[in-house]
């Protein structure tokens, strides 16, 4: 049975209204006989600690299992978690050193795992460099985590096939 939620008006006018609103099952909650081993692991490098907390918080919702960096040195200095993941997701624009920069030195250093761009700076110049260097993506964040958990999912798959 789907969870729900009841809507009560604020007003005398909306006082009476009683919406019975289905909520969808987590994905954790049917994803809950995966073990930890299953589920896609995900490392999330972004500067903006709000919205760092907001797209693992909604991952880990998803069934991801999310480790983040607030930039790229802290990455490098985990190169052995970086070779771990599934999937590393990163910021376009980060301190210190830039996302590509980023991705160049993960590759220079060994780590060939599969790669996606976050991004608010998603111009085409950016996105052809990004592929052009090996992302497999490069997501707009107005798309919301929907479309970047898609991907990774895409991403991940694609990646055990090899």
């Amino acid at each position: 049975m789907p969870k729900t939620i009841k809507l009560l008006g604020n007003s005398k006018a909306e006082s009476n209204i009683d919406l019975q609103v289905p909520l969808p099952s987590s994905p954790l909650t049917v994803h809950a006989e995966e073990s930890e081993a299953d589920l896609i692991h995900v490392l999330i490098v972004e500067d903006d600690e709000n919205y760092r907390e907001i797209v693992s918080s909604e991952l880990a919702w998803h069934g991801f299992a999310v480790n983040c960096f607030a930039n790229g040195d802290a990455l490098l200095g985990s190169l052995d978690a970086a070779a771990e993941a599934d999937v590393i997701v990163l910021d376009w624009r980060l301190p210190t050193i830039s996302g590509i920069d980023l991705l160049l030195e993960l590759r220079q250093c060994g780590v060939n795992v599969p790669l996606v761009f976050l991004t608010s700076h998603a111009q085409p110049a950016n996105e052809q460099l990004a592929f052009q260097y090996g992302a497999r993506g490069f997501i707009d964040k107005t798309r919301g985590v929907e479309a970047l958990a898609s991907r990774l999912r895409q991403v991940a798959q694609a990646g055990k096939h090899y």
